[in-house]
Parts: structure tokens; C-alpha cells; sequence
């Protein structure tokens, strides 16, 4: 079994599915023209690629249309920010990319050690990057970008896929996949920022972790789907589970039974408690579904959005979830506004939504 990490990768080519899949993812009724004069401080990023070529777009997460402005990059990236600053992390090679939104077209980069960076979080001045492919974490200069230590994981074969960071501790999420196949259930890691050791380990239920989110002294990490010997989906030991960091313990929230496949990007609205779910049971089919935290139930699938594989993020000022939706003739990055409940789309011509993130300074 090969497990569904990034779908970018898997669609290039059938050898390519065999290797990175393991390394290693509305309705219109508004022609406003994008708006390129940002105004205040905060920005949405969307990564876009077509597989072979890469672009970072932007935009104030109150407009309706995307900035004028692009920057171009290596198709297979993921973004984060911390600090105030926008991190690109590219794979195959390996590079660090750090922008101050203030200045979108001026870029640091580094290359890394490691072909395969997935998050970065940042404590401090100091930012550290998960690597799906090293069983270390990679330390930066979150305003330079130039590169510094390594801090070792406690386990081989680790496989990284997700850093959050909580005072000064680091949250670390791994997949823990041997020859390729989620065999045994994912394991957060926890380590001192401050003298880079081991605090402890907790043994997650589910397999195959994919991303997380913090919120008020909890993680909510999502598992994704496997695919079975004919690529079928498979989601059992599936779904969304949540770790109380006060007692170090894991529970599951929701199986993949229950909310209808596996789960894979995340994005909260705190205010609601409501927890944004890519979920997936077959290929290119990704709708999202809102979870109650406090019923600990899915509702129905949020309207006009067919493939969520490219990202979620919920704006807490804007009060909107913006989804990067893959699917082919009507996908594109689109904007929910749970208050009326529609999605409309966003304006202004973009290669396919890759990667979200909001940066505020």
C-alpha cells in the first residue's frame, strides 16, 4: 500500500506514484477586478502549480480577487508562516525560501540538506522545518534564513509531516511509514525549543498523520487514507484525533468511518469551534466538512467545492475559510462564508491552488 501524501506528485506519473506517494497535496457571481493595493496586515497566500511550473500569488484575505503580483517557484511547495514571515518550502530540491510580505518580490532561499521540507514553525527568532525524508529538524534564522543545527527525532524511518509550536515547546507529527505503508499508528514528539531535547513521546491511535492544528492547549491531527495494492482508497484507521497536551493523551475524534474517508487538510474557526475537514474516499474527490469540537459530529459537505487538495485556512478576521480547489473546469481558490453558507470564488486567472497560508505582521 502507498500513502496518499501529496496527489501533485502521485498525478505526474505512474513510477513517480510508486516512490513520492510514500516521500510524500462554486458558484461566481462577481467580476470585481483583483485589487493590488493591500491594505493592512495581513495577506492570504496561495501557491499555485500545474506540476510544472509554480507561482506564489496573494491577496487581502477582504477582497475578492487575487493580487496582480506573482513570484515563481518550485512547483512542489508548501507554505508557512511565522513571525511575521512567509516560509516557501520546495521539494526536489530541497529549499527554503523566506519573504517579508512587506516586500512580496524580495526572496532569501537556502538550500537544504534534505529534498523533502513539509512545515516550518517558528519560536523566537528561530524557525524549525519537518522533513518528510531525514529523521531530523532543520533549524533557521527566521529573519536571514540561513540555516543552523539539527535536532534529531527519537525514531527512525520518522517521516515527518507536521510541526506546530506551543510556548517553547515543538509538536512534531510523524507518519512513522516502513518500506512505504502505514503499518503502525502515526507518534507525536515533543522537544524543549530552548535545549533541543526530548520532553517525550505520544503514541497516536490512528495511521498515517497528515496535518495538525493547535488550539487552546489541544492538537488536532488528521490521518489520511492508503491506498489499497490497486489504488483504491483505503480509510480504515482513518480520521481526525485530538491530543490534550496537559495529560498527553490521544483520542480519537472521528474515525474515517464515520466522516466518510480519510482526512487531510485542516483549518479552524475558534470562535465557532468548528473544525474544516478535507475528507476523501476516492480519487480527486475532496469535499470539505465542517466538524462541531464540542457535538464531536460532521455536518454535510460545504457547497461548491469538489477537491480540496489545496489547501484550507480559516481567517478569524475575515471570518472566512478559503479552500484551494483542484477539480478540473471549476476549481480554483474559493472563499466560504459560514454565515450564509456559500462559497464563491475567488477572481483573477491563477495556475491551480496548491498551498494556503495567512501571514499577519
Amino acid at each position: 500500500m502507498f500513502q496518499r501524501t501529496s496527489l501533485a506528485a502521485l498525478r505526474r506519473s505512474f513510477t513517480f506514484l510508486t516512490i513520492s506517494a510514500a516521500l510524500f497535496a462554486c458558484s461566481n457571481g462577481n467580476d470585481e477586478v483583483p485589487n493590488d493595493s493591500i491594505e493592512g496586515n495581513s495577506l492570504l497566500l496561495n501557491f499555485t502549480s500545474d506540476y510544472t511550473t509554480g507561482e506564489l500569488r496573494w491577496m487581502d484575505p477582504d477582497s475578492t480577487g487575487l493580487s496582480q503580483g506573482s513570484l515563481d517557484y518550485i512547483p512542489d511547495s508548501r507554505l508557512s508562516t511565522g513571525g511575521g514571515v512567509v516560509f516557501i518550502l520546495g521539494s526536489a530540491p530541497g529549499t527554503l525560501g523566506c519573504i517579508s510580505p512587506e516586500n512580496m518580490a524580495d526572496i532569501k532561499e537556502e538550500r537544504l540538506s534534505a529534498e523533502y521540507p513539509y512545515e516550518a514553525t517558528v519560536i523566537g527568532g528561530k524557525g524549525y522545518i519537518a522533513l518528510h525524508d531525514a529523521d531530523y529538524l532543520q533549524i533557521f534564522d527566521a529573519s536571514t534564513c540561513a540555516q543552523g543545527g539539527k535536532i534529531d527525532l527519537p525514531v527512525s524511518n520518522a517521516n515527518a509531516s507536521s510541526i506546530k509550536s506551543s510556548g517553547d515547546t515543538l509538536l512534531v507529527v510523524l507518519q512513522r511509514l516502513e518500506f512505504f505503508d502505514a503499518t503502525k499508528p502515526g507518534l507525536l514528539v515533543r522537544i524543549n525549543a530552548t535545549t533541543e531535547t526530548l520532553i517525550d513521546t505520544i503514541p497516536l491511535n490512528l495511521h498515517n498523520p497528515h496535518s495538525s492544528v493547535l488550539s487552546k492547549g489541544k492538537l488536532y491531527i488528521s490521518a489520511q487514507a492508503r491506498y489499497n495494492e490497486d489504488y483504491s482508497y483505503n480509510y480504515a484507521n482513518s480520521g481526525i484525533e485530538v491530543v490534550d497536551l496537559t495529560r498527553g493523551i490521544a483520542e480519537v475524534l472521528l474515525t474515517g468511518e464515520q466522516i466518510g474517508g480519510g482526512v487531510y487538510g485542516m483549518a479552524l474557526d475558534e470562535a465557532s469551534q468548528t473544525l474544516y475537514a478535507g475528507v476523501s474516499a476516492s480519487w480527486g474527490d475532496m469535499p470539505v466538512k465542517p466538524v462541531n469540537l464540542n457535538s464531536k459530529s460532521a455536518g454535510a459537505a460545504l457547497p461548491n467545492i469538489t477537491d480540496s487538495e489545496g489547501g484550507l485556512v480559516f481567517d478569524n478576521l475575515a471570518k472566512k475559510l478559503f479552500v484551494g480547489d483542484r477539480s478540473y473546469g471549476d476549481g480554483g481558490l474559493k472563499a466560504y462564508n459560514p454565515a450564509v453558507n456559500q462559497t464563491t470564488a475567488v477572481n483573477g486567472e491563477a495556475l491551480p491552488p496548491y498551498s494556503l497560508a495567512i501571514v499577519r505582521w
